[in-house]
């Protein structure tokens, strides 16, 4: 097995990643028990798709969360997700469609789209960049993530509307996930790793949000990331 080397974006609040699908890889990595090597990257622009995470894998560059998965179970044959069902496969692809490409972007609405977060934000995510040149930066990025809300469709809604969809979601992960351990029984997943990344990135970080509140209010929810953590980063 050639070197693997994973780059993330920087941490805070006690999490390796503000990204969460920087947090996904990284707790997918750890699920799977496949020796790497992580280096934190200040900004995304040095991944072959200009977004974090990335792999260096048998001399490629490798980007987004989910190629990078698919691609280390294909060439190393380590999958977690081996012995879950056709159906229950469905149902993964399911979940993760509804964190990565809808939860994913009410978080990013609290973050760059709430007044009271963005100084939170410039300081802290984007900590890691000189101040010079974050001052620069950081307007023109926020410029491109508001755009790209709007483009998703999210930014279209208001505030309200926004943490209605997340409250449905997040209750939604609840109810899949029941009174079980994981989401597929006694035995961790890739699904784990996709609500961890984005869950714990919503939960134990500085911003306001109150899709914290419907988390908090869902004890399975909060049990699962404490169990998460207590599994993988202890």
């Amino acid at each position: 097995m050639g070197k693997i080397i994973a780059y993330h974006l920087p941490g805070a609040w006690g999490l390796p990643s503000v990204s969460p699908f920087c947090l996904k890889l990284d707790a997918w990595l750890r699920i799977a028990g496949i020796e790497h090597e992580s280096i934190t990257a200040t900004t995304p622009v040095g991944g072959p798709k200009g977004k974090a995470p990335w792999i260096e894998h048998d001399g490629r560059k490798i980007g987004d969360s989910t190629f990078i998965i698919l691609h280390l179970k294909e060439t190393l044959g380590i999958d977690p997700d081996a012995h879950l069902t056709p159906a229950q496969k469905g149902v993964a692809l399911a979940i993760q469609r509804l964190v990565d490409e809808n939860l994913y972007w009410a978080m990013v609405n609290d973050r760059w789209n709430t007044p009271e977060n963005w100084p939170i934000l410039k300081s802290t995510v984007l900590g890691g960049i000189p101040a010079p040149v974050r001052a620069v930066m950081a307007p023109i990025a926020r410029r491109g993530v508001l755009k790209q809300l709007k483009g998703h469709g999210m930014g279209c809604h208001s505030a309200e509307e926004i943490a209605a969809i997340g409250k449905r979601d997040i209750d939604a992960l609840a109810a899949l996930l029941g009174d079980q351990d994981w989401f597929f029984g006694d035995r961790s997943t890739e699904t784990d790793a996709v609500v961890y990344g984005q869950l714990a990135n919503i939960y134990w970080v500085g911003f306001n949000s109150p899709m914290k509140a419907v988390i908090g209010g869902n004890a399975n929810l909060v049990a699962f990331l404490e169990r998460f953590q207590q599994r993988f980063y202890h």
